[in-house]
């Protein structure tokens, strides 16, 4: 395996955090929200969350509007010298590839809340672009406010200062930092009380900021929101940017910042409220969402409506794709070596003498490189779901807001993980020996090829298993036959409910050519759950009552 890293960043780690706890459903840390604590720290709630990242400061009317300082020097109040602004001395304007990528920023913002965010040439506007070399080290945004027009303004360091904030592609540092910054200059602020020019001790240097010192719980990090300054590996996961070999940088707003953003804005009602597709087969209308063009996501999905999918059918490589509102999924595309190589050169072609380039991949080097993560990846997802043979490129890089609701989800040609949500659900496993897991709501499934796994651990669905096989596996042993006793017993096949708790009955309707199997949980001789398979079909020796 090639060996890179990025000076000060954390190296990817073939760990797999311990769970808090043995369930069934895939493991979510905030599950566990005030009942216990993650790497010494309080698992916060959503109101906790919510008031650590907002400022209590907002931009006020119905329109927000951004510009770009374009001028040969700057004006209004930054050419005023009397109140002493550090920014105007190495004032530039943004290059043609920073205003597009800020664009692309605020239009992510802008997707979250009913405000219209737009772009207003000339000066005047609520926030206000420009680079500059006599201020931030990477970059600062000022809160909104009253008084004298700094407010809401971003300001990066000049490129040529750091080169990062020309790293502009999907996983780049200059991306994040974009829109980390709008997200100050709409009034959210760090999960904490740290900044990057921290001086606790008094040295005038700067301090280190550690999640180990600095964090107050356990979900400041870029796992759940941007505006972090922590490495999701902290909190557990592992979004992998495949092409460069590093741990991803955030691309969207993540988790907790639409839940605090759409806490001081509201929600916007309209965003991709009709039928949409995240993946492949996009139709999102933002390449981000786009996994033919975004080949190593790390970002979060808002969905105002519709019918909506998470379509990972393009994957050649195993995903864990997990429908609930606020949930995480592990998933990665194989790029090809030409495409790796394509990325490595883009980010060589904008890194300065200190960090150094990147080699590039060798097809050994690459493959080598692929197979580790992917094993990794299987280590991380069996640590959070007990299922074992999925072999995910990247570990919790995909999370669904808790507003939202995804209906459906398509694995791809490896073997996969699907859960579904408390909806009805369209799962479909493509190829692979894929395991399905509607939940509640009446879901249907589709194994694809291969000998599938249809687990089911809720009851009072009436689901269809829609292409079953012979030799596929019928997994019921998660759910307690009878709920009346301590024990998690199994079911017993009946001829027909006689009132005893844990019975099974088939039945087969030759018309419609569908086998059903009814579960009595409670004893009262009437079905809890209902699991509907295609054919005449029988217990068959792989299932697990």
């Amino acid at each position: 395996m090639v060996e890179r890293a990025l000076s000060g960043a954390a190296p990817l780690n073939s760990g797999a955090d311990p769970v808090l706890g043995d369930e069934a459903l895939p493991f979510l840390l905030e599950d566990y929200a005030g009942i216990a604590t993650w790497a010494g720290k309080p698992i916060y709630n959503h109101d906790q969350v919510i008031g650590q990242l907002d400022s209590g400061r907002i931009i006020a009317g119905k329109t927000i509007t951004f510009t770009f300082l374009d001028t040969p020097r700057p004006v209004g109040i930054y050419n005023n010298p009397t109140y002493g602004l550090t920014e105007p001395g190495g004032y530039t304007p943004f290059s043609a590839a920073q205003r597009e990528v800020a664009r692309e920023a605020m239009e992510l913002w802008d997707d979250l809340i009913p405000q219209s965010i737009v772009e207003k040439k000339g000066v005047g506007a609520d926030i206000v672009f420009a680079n500059t070399t006599t201020g931030p080290a990477q970059a600062h945004a000022y809160y909104p406010g009253k008084g004298v027009k700094v407010q809401s303004d971003i300001w990066t360091a000049t490129p040529e200062a750091n080169w990062t904030n020309l790293w502009l592609d999907f996983n780049g540092y200059g991306r994040t930092t974009l829109v980390h910054e709008a997200g100050h200059a709409l009034g959210l602020t760090h999960p904490g009380d740290y900044d990057f020019g921290d001086d606790n001790d008094g040295d005038g240097e700067p301090d280190p900021i550690t999640y180990e010192g600095d964090a107050f719980y356990a979900q400041d990090t870029m796992q759940f929101s941007i505006m972090s300054y922590f490495s999701p590996q902290k909190s557990g996961a592992q979004p992998v940017h495949t092409e460069l070999g590093l741990v991803g940088y955030a691309q969207t707003p993540l988790l907790h910042d639409i839940l605090a953003i759409q806490s001081k804005y509201g929600a916007d009602p309209t965003t991709r409220a009709g039928a949409t597709t995240y993946g492949f087969n996009s139709n999102a209308g933002n390449e981000v969402y786009d996994f033919e063009v975004n080949r190593s996501p790390f970002l979060s999905i808002y969905d105002a409506g519709g019918i909506d999918t998470l379509d990972l059918s393009g994957a050649d490589a195993s995903v864990f794709l997990d429908l609930r509102p606020g949930a995480f999924s592990s998933a990665g595309v194989r790029p090809t070596l030409e495409e790796a190589n394509a990325i490595t050169e883009a980010f060589n072609a904008v890194t300065d003498a200190d960090q150094g380039d990147f080699e590039l991949w060798t097809q050994a080097d690459w493959d080598a490189f692929l197979t580790n993560i992917g094993n990794i990846g299987h280590n991380r997802v069996l640590a959070d779901t007990g299922v074992s043979g999925v072999f995910a490129l990247s570990h919790r890089n995909i999370s669904i807001a808790y507003n939202t609701v995804i209906e459906n989800a398509t694995g791809g040609s490896a073997r996969d993980y699907l859960v579904g949500n408390h909806v009805g659900n369209v799962l479909m496993g493509l190829g692979g020996n894929d395991v399905l897991n509607g939940l509640e709501g009446n879901d249907t499934l589709y194994g694809g090829t291969g000998l599938d796994e249809f687990r089911f651990t809720e009851t009072g669905g009436n689901d269809l298993i829609a292409d079953y096989a012979a030799g596929e596996r019928v997994n019921v042993s998660e759910i307690d036959a009878n709920v009346a006793t301590a024990a998690n017993e199994a079911f017993v096949q009946a001829a027909s409910f006689t009132g005893v708790a844990g019975q099974m009955v088939r039945s087969f309707d030759a018309g419609a050519n569908l086998t059903t199997f009814a579960f009595d949980t409670n004893g009262d001789a009437a079905a809890d759950m209902v699991i509907r398979i295609n054919g005449d079909v029988a217990v068959g020796a792989a299932w697990l009552l």
